[in-house]
């Protein structure tokens, strides 16, 4: 199983130096409680740990599963707040209120999401605009395919360099992963 290459025109889905030794790319779906969890609980101390000392980049890709309605035009929500830098903090913002938005109809959906554009100090008519636009559509769906093509069947699913990992592993399991994978770096 192959990583998928590390698209550069995703650059506002991306932390960390693009010169670290261990990227992990994550497929994962805005609707799905095991991202959720994995946003919330995992990737903060991955942040911490590894992204800002310059040990990992961290790469995010949309990958909304068929049962989930609602997570592509999460993902577009999240592409729309990085046309005004602030596409992290409208990820957290998604995750961390999935159980708001995760089962509301499509007019209700844009204005949460709208709501949450405000709550981070963006131009909500932009970001309006943005979403009622369609314009990162299929980006989403392209990173779904590739996320596909590279063997991904669920969400989440990492890949550690050239490892796959498929869950929402611990902390712990992940810094495991990531010290082989530095360690295989060194040699």
């Amino acid at each position: 199983m192959a990583p998928p290459a590390v698209d550069p025109a995703s650059e506002m889905a991306m932390l960390g130096s693009a010169g670290a030794p261990v990227t992990i790319v994550e497929f994962s779906d805005y609707q799905c409680p095991y991202c959720r969890q994995h946003a919330l609980e995992t990737l903060p101390q991955l942040l911490e740990t590894y992204v800002e000392t310059g040990l990992v980049r961290y790469v995010f890709r949309d990958f909304p599963l068929p049962s989930h309605a609602n997570a592509g035009p999460a993902a577009e929500a999240a592409r729309c707040a990085g046309d005004q830098a602030a596409y992290w903090q409208m990820h957290e913002r998604l995750f961390a209120g999935q159980e708001q938005w995760a089962e509301q109809g499509a007019a209700d959906l844009r204005a949460t999401f709208v709501a949450y554009a405000g709550e981070l100090g963006l131009d909500t008519e932009a970001f309006q605009q943005c979403l009622e636009s369609g314009v990162y559509t299929e980006r989403v769906q392209q990173d779904q395919l590739e996320g596909y093509e590279a063997g991904v069947e669920g969400s989440p699913s990492f890949f550690i360099n050239d490892r796959f990992a498929a869950g929402a592993y611990p902390f712990e399991n992940f810094q495991g992963m990531i010290e082989a994978a530095l360690a295989e770096a060194d040699d």
